[in-house]
């Protein structure tokens, strides 16, 4: 319910059409799960389920239709309830449709819990390669209201995937009419703070002048920390009030790369949503 508003405010401001998307999770040990080949119809396959399943998962199917047809009444979208686990429905369905952006909450309550990233999530964010939008872990703090980021902090590692991550950012940052902060968090102890952000921000002018993004640079700051990664970016975001946090997720390094590394806890220390490129 929480994520609602922020799912439509993004339909609506770049005219996007939304799939609302549940997973059904009891499906018998016989059936096999959803592969990324199989056509994708909004018509349930033909699985034996007992009688108190099939009522199950049509009361499932109201719930849903009622839920969808509730919120995102103003929205062009589509309803899916699709049998299956549900980090491999989302996977599945997402590849067929050529989904750009999956926006999914996280579960962050108690002190304990908020530790912790749920297992569907973290599948989603290792196996996908679009866009990912998490809500905000740490549910101590505020977020801020859906379309209203003011000051957006874009982490960022000098590899592959820099330029697209910085991209995006500057997208962001353009599109809310944002302040922008590039940050970049090297290993503790290791010299030349100056340097790594002179890097950063020639980075960021070479991803500009490529794609066209002439206004974003003008509210932008850099800055360089001797730290260690998420105690890093927590710091920042909290003293820039942080509305938005932009971070890579390694997979044109085919391999795993410092932010990777370091994805979940991000996540799960965030007073604001994360979307991950």
């Amino acid at each position: 319910m929480a994520m609602v508003p922020y799912v439509k405010e993004m339909a609506h401001r770049f005219g996007s059409a939304v799939t609302v998307l549940n997973a059904f999770d009891l499906v018998p040990d016989y059936c096999l799960a959803p592969r990324t080949q199989d056509r994708c119809d909004l018509d349930p396959r033909s699985i034996p389920y007992t009688p108190v399943l099939q009522e199950l998962r049509k009361r499932r199917e109201n719930q849903l239709q009622e839920f969808s047809c509730m919120h995102f009444s103003g929205v062009e979208h589509t309803m899916r309830l699709v049998d299956g686990d549900p980090a491999t429905v989302i996977e599945w369905v997402a590849r067929i449709e050529n989904t750009g952006l999956i926006m999914m909450p996280t579960k962050g309550r108690g002190r304990f819990r908020r530790l912790l990233l749920g297992s569907a999530t973290a599948k989603v964010l290792h196996d996908l390669s679009c866009l990912v939008f998490t809500s905000a872990h740490d549910s101590g703090s505020a977020a801020a209201a859906p379309g209203a980021y003011q000051s957006i902090l874009c982490a960022v590692d000098l590899n592959a995937e820099a330029d697209a991550v910085l991209k995006t950012a500057a997208f962001l940052a353009q599109a809310y009419g944002a302040k922008l902060c590039l940050l970049h968090v090297q290993p503790s102890g290791e010299r030349g703070a100056e340097g790594s952000g002179e890097l950063v921000r020639r980075a960021f002018e070479q991803a500009l002048h490529a794609d066209g993004i002439p206004n974003a640079r003008l509210n932008t700051t850099v800055r360089v920390l001797d730290d260690g990664v998420p105690a890093g970016v927590r710091l920042t975001a909290k003293e820039i009030a942080a509305d938005l946090l932009v971070v890579g997720r390694g997979h044109q390094d085919r391999g795993l790369s410092r932010m990777w590394s370091h994805l979940y806890a991000m996540i799960c220390d965030s007073h604001c949503p994360v979307l991950s490129v």
